[in-house]
């Protein structure tokens, strides 16, 4: 997986320098943004018979993405398309609750982090109609790892968590295919230099496995954004 990692970040790299010669030095910008990351939701729940079952539910904080991007201009083929390679940083604490029923059943409360790491290549179109202001779409694809630490901690006697109630912990990394969806605006500050709100989709690898009693749980690596960003054209 590591190695597929790098044959495709070296790949978009060779495909946006070989782009880059054939443009203008002042169609290349640079981007920089950060914002609120939503890690969606989840919730699972195994049944094995006999009345045995295994399940959570999740609920994650708020977390933060942090990235950038080095991009370039395609005017001459489309006016307003642009293509980029990104890097993208993104964390998310995560609450919720577990439980394991039938003989011995017990009940608790989940403490964990999630965080991925991903190289994307995107696909941007940019309409500009003659305003400071020039709202876009786009598209990516590319490579995430995610990482993920978590302990259960077992609720009992009055139903508060602590540390030394700690019925088991997990440390789990995964990687492969990713892809988002973009939209959003930005706005001409001064010359080469724009301003920009925006929403990104964000679905990278599953986060496996989750739920530390049971190695077929997962966890959907879902990702709503919303992020800001600066861009400077390299001139």
């Amino acid at each position: 997986m590591r190695m597929r990692g790098i044959l495709l970040a070296s790949s978009a790299l060779a495909v946006l320098a070989g782009v880059s010669q054939a443009q203008a030095a002042s169609d290349m910008y640079v981007s920089v943004f950060g914002g609120a990351n939503f890690l969606a939701d989840d919730s699972q729940r195994l049944d094995f018979g006999g009345g045995d079952t295994e399940g959570f539910s999740s609920d994650p904080d708020t977390g933060f993405v942090i990235g950038g991007a080095i991009g370039t201009k395609l005017d001459r083929w489309a006016q307003g398309l642009r293509i980029e390679l990104e890097a993208s940083y993104r964390r998310n604490d995560v609450g919720g609750t577990w439980t394991t029923d039938g003989i011995g059943g017990e009940a608790g409360f989940i403490d964990a982090n999630a965080s991925t790491f991903a190289i994307m290549a995107n696909v941007m179109y940019e309409i500009n109609a003659g305003m400071k202001v020039r709202p876009y779409v786009g598209a990516g694809v590319g490579w995430a790892r995610v990482h993920y630490d978590a302990a259960f901690i077992e609720t009992i006697n009055n139903g508060t968590p602590t540390p030394s109630n700690v019925e088991s912990s997990t440390t789990a990394e995964n990687s492969g295919f990713a892809w988002q969806l973009a939209v959003g605006f930005n706005y001409e500050v001064a010359p080469d230099v724009d301003v920009g709100l925006g929403y990104r989709y964000f679905v990278g690898p599953r986060i496996e496995p989750f739920f530390d009693f049971n190695t077929d749980s997962s966890h959907d690596n879902e990702n709503h954004v919303v992020q800001v960003n600066l861009t400077v054209g390299i001139n």
